[in-house]
């Protein structure tokens, strides 16, 4: 049996930096990915060479992403790198998957897979709709060949993201501490999310002058992303939401701190029980 040491150089795509918030490549769900490539041209095969070329798809990622339509139709997205890897006294090429999700055409933004720090060696593919490594036969949707490239196998379709496909952020969030007293956009923003220690994840929520409330939820756990709806009402500082999931809907009573408005906390109901949760805010880059 052979035993590998440690990844002993990425090229200078380098994997993506770790964040509590939701950043470009969580928000690149179904529908930006479908954008991106609709009028682009599968690729036949990758090189880090042309990877490196590409732009970032947004700030603190360093690795190209790619865009991959399954075997099956479904829609993948994953942050590559090249390496190589020490196996006795030879140098072994690999590319690695350093994250990727896969979406389910059937139910929106629910991911199938997902995944980080997966290590394809030559000869090797990938079945992005369960998430594994296969040998060939297996419905591997990407090879990586001998050749250092990757490339798609049986129908699946390669696609490479040259820049977001996002529209540009608004910089103009308001400020939740520029006024006296609790306002219905103090609780826009994006909100750390702790419920029970067990669901964790990000909510996006923007909120019109009425208090309705719109955006996403993006699991930690899953990388599925769900919509949810909410209203402020009653107290200046107590909003009402609902997040639908994949099979139910989740609701949630928050109060937010009146002082500082970086916190809120409350109940959330699933499945007819109540459980406690807190959410914390996530400051822009530079606050």
């Amino acid at each position: 049996m052979l035993r590998y040491a440690p990844l002993l150089a990425l090229l200078a795509i380098g994997p993506a930096r770790a964040s509590l918030a939701v950043d470009a490549f969580d928000r690149h769900t179904t529908f930006w990915l479908r954008q991106a490539v609709k009028n682009a041209e599968p690729l036949k095969e990758l090189s880090s060479g042309q990877a490196a070329a590409w732009k970032q798809i947004g700030p603190g990622i360093g690795s190209p992403c790619v865009v991959v339509k399954t075997n099956n139709g479904h829609w993948a997205k994953a942050l590559v790198s090249w390496g190589l890897r020490k196996s006795g006294d030879k140098l072994v090429p690999v590319v690695v998957l350093d994250r990727y999700v896969t979406y389910d055409n059937d139910r929106r933004d629910v991911a199938l897979a997902a995944g980080k720090n997966v290590m394809l060696f030559p000869g090797f593919y990938f079945n992005f709709e369960i998430g594994q490594v296969v040998p060939e036969g297996q419905g591997g949707d990407v090879l990586f060949t001998d050749a250092r490239k990757l490339q798609p196998a049986g129908s699946a379709e390669l696609y490479g993201l040259n820049g977001p496909a996002l529209p540009p952020a608004d910089s103009q969030q308001p400020d939740p501490n520029d006024h006296e007293g609790v306002l219905p956009c103090d609780f826009a923003g994006n909100w750390k999310v702790q419920a029970d220690g067990r669901w964790n994840g990000v909510w996006q929520l923007a909120v019109d002058d009425d208090g309705n409330v719109q955006g996403s939820y993006t699991s930690d756990d899953t990388k599925s992303v769900y919509p949810l709806v909410g209203q402020v009402t009653g107290a200046p500082h107590r909003m009402t939401l609902e997040v639908e999931l994949a099979n139910t809907t989740q609701t949630f009573e928050a109060f937010l701190w009146t002082k500082d408005k970086s916190a809120m906390a409350g109940s959330t109901v699933l499945a007819d029980r109540k459980f406690g949760f807190y959410a914390l805010r996530i400051k822009a880059k530079g606050e």
